[in-house]
């Protein structure tokens, strides 16, 4: 059900494949392309950013900044896109990231505006991060505009981690067109500058708009992925995060996702506990029979711990909540009664 994975003619899913596939790759090959291509992006007279790094509160922020600075020697400019349900350990973290020694812009935008454009997306994308999901991507590349340093690095290929057919041999950039195909932009559905016909102002969507092809062209700003040329391995990275300071925690840098991650789960079946199974079965950690009972401990029960705060920020009570999820549920995967209507247990 996860879109865009393939499976080939022995029933092998393109994640596994891929999987497989950076078992072969030579890293140390790619480690030297990598530095090849930063040379042409750095700034060795040190008038400008060497580069742009998105940033959160999370792992992979911190295992990028740390790459960057200390391995390939940039300077990088950490850019932060501010989300409205910031947690606690999200704000510690991006502090500690700081501490590695780099410079960082976190924007802000309207809370008003972004809870609005949230409560859109709840009802009309099943996504309440859906600002969210769009100004991390819009932001940076805004930043990078605006203070002309063309390179930004991104963290994992998601294409390659999580199961697209990828070939990172070839050129892997996240760029608009990247956003629109895999990045949960939903472009094709709504562009952001075109919410003034559901009462939006354009002065207000500012911030979640890409730029434009001619800005980029003129800057030449090119996203790449530090997962495309260095091996990536979230338990090595943990660890390694871990001894800079990086605190791990349940939800980390943001209260709301468990929420995303549910409608996820109705939507496809699958949730945020199916993909970290299959990432340490494949990685060996565990047993697929091990990651099955994982889930089925785990996987598509709501989010009660933050319920009451979701609810209070997305403006509406329990009752609407659930009429939400179920527009939401895919009937084709889950089981229904006589009636048409979901069959839940307590915890759905």
């Amino acid at each position: 059900t996860k879109p865009q994975l393939v499976f080939d003619k022995n029933g092998i899913c393109s994640a596994c494949i891929n999987n497989k596939f950076k078992e072969n790759v030579d890293w140390e090959s790619k480690k030297k392309d990598f530095l090849k291509l930063l040379e042409k992006y750095r700034d060795l007279e040190g008038k400008n950013y060497d580069c742009i790094i998105p940033v959160s509160g999370g792992r992979d922020s911190t295992y990028q900044a740390f790459m960057m600075k200390e391995t390939f020697g940039f300077n990088p400019l950490v850019v932060a896109f501010h989300p409205l349900d910031q947690t606690d350990i999200g704000r510690k973290n991006l502090d500690n990231l700081k501490k590695l020694g780099v410079d960082c812009i976190e924007f802000s935008t309207k809370p008003d505006v972004y809870l609005k454009l949230a409560r859109f997306g709840l009802t009309e994308l099943g996504d309440f991060q859906w600002p969210e999901h769009i100004g991390i991507a819009t932001i940076p590349a805004q930043i990078a505009v605006k203070y002309n340093i063309p390179l930004i690095i991104w963290g994992e290929n998601h294409q390659l981690e999580y199961g697209t057919p990828t070939n990172i041999d070839e050129s892997t950039l996240l760029d608009k067109k990247y956003l629109e195909n895999y990045g949960g932009y939903f472009l094709d559905k709504i562009k952001p500058q075109d919410m003034i016909k559901y009462g939006f102002e354009k002065k207000d969507l500012l911030p979640y708009v890409y730029p434009s092809d001619e800005d980029i062209k003129k800057i030449g700003v090119t996203g790449i992925f530090l997962g495309t040329f260095v091996k990536w391995d979230i338990f090595k990275q943990l660890e390694l995060v871990k001894e800079l300071g990086f605190v791990e925690n349940e939800n980390l840098d943001v209260y709301f996702t468990v929420f995303h991650d549910y409608f996820k789960f109705l939507k496809y079946g699958f949730g945020r506990a199916t993909d970290h199974a299959s990432i340490e079965i494949r990685y060996g950690r565990i047993t697929r029979e091990q990651g099955i009972e994982l889930i089925k401990n785990h996987e598509g029960k709501i989010p009660r711990k933050f319920l009451d705060k979701f609810l209070e920020y997305a403006g509406i009570d329990e009752d609407k909540f659930h009429k939400i999820c179920d527009s939401y549920t895919n009937k084709e995967i889950f089981i229904v009664n006589s009636d048409g209507s979901i069959k839940k247990d307590q915890e759905n």
